[in-house]
């Protein structure tokens, strides 16, 4: 393959490939009371006003009142409560 095909060919591969094996970060936000966000690692710092979230791609702060995390699980996290602030580092 010459240098320009190879190149396209491995932007495609990878792209295919971080598709498929969902290493993008995901998030669904309702109104400012329940957040899913898809492929966590872990969670870095929890309370009932401020949760930190290490995810595939970035690092979410989650602000607010009354937080909660009702599912974790290897898919995602859901937290719900009342949010003040969402941070994205």
């Amino acid at each position: 393959m010459s240098g320009g095909i190879k190149a396209k060919y491995n932007e495609t591969v990878s792209k295919f490939v971080k598709k498929k094996l969902y290493i993008n970060t995901f998030m669904s936000l309702c109104d400012n009371t329940h957040m899913e966000i898809e492929n966590c690692r872990k969670i870095l710092e929890y309370n009932d006003i401020y949760v930190k979230i290490q995810t595939s791609t970035l690092t979410v702060s989650i602000w607010g009142e009354n937080i909660r995390i009702s599912d974790y699980n290897n898919e995602g996290i859901v937290v719900d409560g009342k949010f003040s602030s969402i941070e994205f580092e």
